[in-house]
């Protein structure tokens, strides 16, 4: 169209060149346009038009003191400026173009259509978004998802994809083309903010969405060891993370879960945090717990700590009646359960205090049990311990008598030596009885003979198989 745009004639013969206006939408601009003066000096009445280049009819017509005729798109906006000229305020994108002014002069003889002017308007426009995505996008872990952006502007501008305020590019992870952002083989790091950035000379504009990813679980705080004393509260924390975040923790101590163990089910709480408390604590609570939240998405994590629960020393068990054989070296056993360990045990035997050192052949074990040389009718009688730790003691044990029992003896002896054929069977008898426990019966082998070899088992009798 160089044509077109070449210059306009005025009457008077004068060529008038196009003329180049640049304005930044939002503004006001005007597009100039002169109004020849008649060579009679006479100003006839004229009619002002104003075309946009590709549109047939005029969108602005002013007749000297009627309102103007304006095109719907230019309602508000267009308005005459001086004789001829045209003010558009604001202007915007769209209106960018070619524009021509035609001045009709009434009762003139000429060719009146010659006075006005060709003008470019050039709108510089800062970018802005005509597409986004949502401001949440969900997205299943291990798939794939696709984050679109267009923008306009003049010039037009460009766009790229940030995270973290990195531009990224096309590689295994992403794929950036024609201002659209797609994420490959999404895992839970690929989570967090993607902003679409359009820029140009004219400014930026910005947009900031959220990809969330669906998958199971992960502990992001696990449970660390506690120790507490005995009747305190134990305290176990454990947090998770996960899309969708309807969390639900389960809390095992060792396997079970702790809701069906008897004694422990009444005294345990899970918060919604997933922080499980134990009430008053007892010894038989100490071991392993285990924290697994679920949020019903593929395998739910866990993670392990144990409990240490401090406590004074206590006598469990202790039996009504000690065995201790005649005249056979014996123990006198003071059955201790403390943490931390016992640090000492204090005896009394008949009521009184216990001093093993006036007993010749008897010592204290470092365990707290009485080893006794040789069991005589001076270690009858009833006794009771109390054992120590650093946390104290929880009292005496009950009363246990002693009793002597004869030892245990052969009712079937072995005999002194035995001969058979390579390859057959052969028998050795071994019983025994005893009070108040039947006693073990164990075998030794004191000779080897060379190059003979043997297969040997004890039968229920505690007779001496070979085979």
């Amino acid at each position: 169209f160089s044509w077109c745009f070449s210059g306009v004639i005025r009457a008077h013969g004068v060529r008038e060149e196009p003329r180049f206006v640049t304005a930044r939408a939002g503004e006001s601009v005007i597009l100039g346009c002169d109004v020849s003066p008649p060579l009679d000096g006479q100003q006839p009445p004229y009619v002002v038009e104003w075309f946009k280049f590709g549109v047939p009819i005029p969108f602005f017509i002013n007749f000297r003191f009627y309102p103007p005729h304006v095109d719907p798109e230019y309602t508000g906006r267009a308005s005459l400026h001086g004789k001829a000229s045209l003010q558009i305020d604001p202007v915007r994108s769209e209106d960018q173009g070619w524009y021509e002014c035609r001045v009709l002069m009434l009762e003139q003889q000429y060719d009146t259509f010659h006075n006005g002017s060709w003008v470019h308007l050039t709108v510089n426009a800062p970018p802005s978004f005509t597409a986004t995505p949502p401001q949440y996008v969900e997205a299943k872990e291990g798939g794939s998802t696709l984050l679109s952006c267009s923008a306009q502007g003049n010039p037009k501008p460009i766009i790229s994809w940030l995270r973290e305020g990195e531009e990224l590019a096309t590689n295994a992870k992403y794929s950036v083309h024609d201002g659209s952002l797609t994420i490959l083989g999404i895992t839970r790091d690929d989570r967090g903010a993607y902003t679409c950035r359009a820029y140009s000379d004219q400014g930026e504009v910005l947009h900031t969405t959220r990809l969330l990813v669906q998958g199971p679980p992960y502990i992001v705080s696990p449970p660390e060891n506690v120790t507490v004393n005995i009747s305190q509260n134990a305290l176990f924390t454990c947090q998770a993370e996960a899309y969708p975040g309807n969390l639900t923790y389960t809390w095992f101590w060792e396997e079970d879960n702790v809701y069906f163990k008897n004694d422990l089910k009444l005294r345990v709480r899970i918060l919604i945090d997933g922080t499980l408390i134990i009430f008053r604590v007892k010894p038989e609570d100490a071991g392993k717990y285990t924290c697994s939240p679920s949020n019903s998405l593929g395998i739910s994590p866990s993670a392990s700590a144990y409990l240490t629960v401090q406590y004074p020393a206590r006598v469990i068990n202790m039996p009504p009646v000690i065995y201790v054989p005649r005249k056979l070296p014996g123990i006198i056993r003071c059955p201790v359960d403390a943490n931390p360990p016992v640090t000492s045990v204090k005896w009394e035997k008949d009521g009184y205090p216990l001093r093993v050192e006036k007993y010749p052949g008897w010592s204290l074990m470092p365990d707290g049990s009485i080893r006794v040389a040789e069991a005589t009718e001076d270690s009858l009688g009833t006794y009771t311990c109390v054992p120590y730790n650093a946390l104290g003691t929880m009292g005496m044990s009950p009363p246990a008598t002693l009793v002597l029992k004869d030892p245990p003896y052969f009712n079937v002896r072995p005999g002194g030596e035995y001969r058979q054929e390579a390859g057959r069977e052969l028998v050795i008898p071994c019983a025994a009885s005893g009070d108040p426990d039947i006693p073990s019966i164990t075998w030794r082998k004191k000779t080897i003979i060379p190059q003979t070899p043997c297969l040997y088992a004890i039968s229920p009798r505690a007779s001496l198989n070979f085979h």
